[in-house]
């Protein structure tokens, strides 16, 4: 199996919908690489690596800083693959984020 660089791989994988299993397990395979390789080199189990993979666990920085550095991938690349998102949660924040800064002004 040929590899790839990485920033061939993520232009050819990343679309709208990408999540960050699909990402770590289509980045695994790309490499060769089985869960009990990846399991080895993070020190994770093969089942969590297995429910990262099929979105059953949310990813924190450490574990996609583990993950990334194993796959050779920025952890950002991993935590957010098709960019920070802005829901109606995170732009009611950002509202309120400059109301408060042009107040202050």
């Amino acid at each position: 199996m040929k590899q790839i660089d990485a920033l061939e791989f993520i232009n050819d994988l990343l679309d709208e919908d990408t999540t960050s299993g699909s990402l770590v397990r289509a980045r695994r395979l790309s490499l060769g690489m089985t869960q009990q390789d990846l399991a080895d080199l993070t020190g994770m189990k093969t089942t969590y690596i297995s429910s990262i993979e099929n979105d059953r666990r949310s990813l924190g920085v450490h574990t996609a800083t583990k993950l990334a550095v194993a796959i050779g991938l920025h952890p950002s690349t991993i935590l957010f693959p098709n960019g920070v998102e802005m829901d109606k949660e995170l732009k009611a924040i950002e509202k309120k984020r400059k109301a408060i800064t042009q107040e202050a002004s």
